[in-house]
């Protein structure tokens, strides 16, 4: 079921030089110099298949024509069809690492990649990693084999917090603007867009009952979840001091979670 994502981590290869001798030092200061080897993404390519970064389904040309619309045009689909692909190509590989591994990625639109074949979404390629990958601060047996260096590199998470690499990174700032283009260009609407993420996560599920457990845990469908702020990092909460480890997002106040209730889907 999940060969449609290929992932591969790749971790700042930079050597922070005399900084990382100094108790105390800045974590700023050990990101001056840094390398990130990436292999080409078009090894993983198949015959006729194309990639595209998920932020492209966002852009809008100067003829005010969003490129989702032409790819939805092109692939002879319907808009409903055409998302329900993209639904499936994205959300299963996602989620069943976060429930079954207790590891999340940040699956925002430059990190995910789209694999389309015939302009139909078929898979996703997860890049970019560096340090956003998260694991469970609980004790998962999965997550047991994991090295004494991986587990310092690794940032661990709360439930609620890991879940949050797929609410915010992926629904709050992506899918929310993507479920508008395909409401005011293909007029299929938005409430049936979040049916749509809902059903797929439910799928998921009722095809792994085994994980009952983790559901719960890991909540996605729960009525609101906190709201990251980022912007408050620097304005009011981190501000500009110099800490020794990686800020963390701001949190301040809540969301309405779409997928709890997806007929009054709005994902503010």
């Amino acid at each position: 079921m999940f060969a449609n994502i290929h992932y591969k981590i790749f971790f700042d290869s930079g050597k922070p030089g005399k900084a990382s001798s100094v108790a105390g030092v800045p974590y700023q200061y050990q990101e001056l110099l840094g390398v990130v080897w990436r292999e080409s993404i078009y090894r993983e390519l198949g015959t006729g298949e194309h990639a595209i970064t998920l932020a492209l389904l966002l852009h809008v040309d100067h003829e005010d024509t969003p490129f989702v619309s032409k790819l939805i045009e092109k692939s002879g689909l319907t808009a409903e069809e055409w998302v329900k692909r993209l639904m499936h190509a994205l959300l299963p590989p996602l989620v069943h690492f976060m429930y079954q591994y207790g590891t999340v990625f940040s699956p925002h639109g430059q990190n995910t990649v789209l694999v389309l074949k015939d302009l139909i979404p078929k898979r996703i390629i997860m890049k970019d990693f560096v340090d956003d990958v998260n694991i469970s601060d609980r004790p998962l047996p999965e997550l047991d084999g994991l090295s004494d260096n991986l587990k310092a590199v690794l940032r661990t998470e709360a439930p609620e917090g890991l879940t949050q690499f797929i609410l915010t990174g992926l629904f709050i700032c992506h899918f929310r603007y993507l479920a508008d283009i395909l409401e005011d260009y293909e007029g299929f609407p938005e409430s049936g867009f979040w049916q749509m993420v809902r059903d797929e996560i439910l799928a998921y599920q009722e095809r792994f009952p085994h994980l009952s457990g983790r559901f719960e845990l890991f909540d996605l469908l729960r009525p609101t979840f906190t709201k990251l702020a980022l912007n408050r990092n620097l304005m009011l909460d981190y501000e500009y001091e110099d800490g020794d480890d990686r800020p963390h997002a701001s949190e301040h106040g809540e969301v309405t979670n779409a997928l709890h209730r997806p007929e009054a889907a709005k994902m503010n």
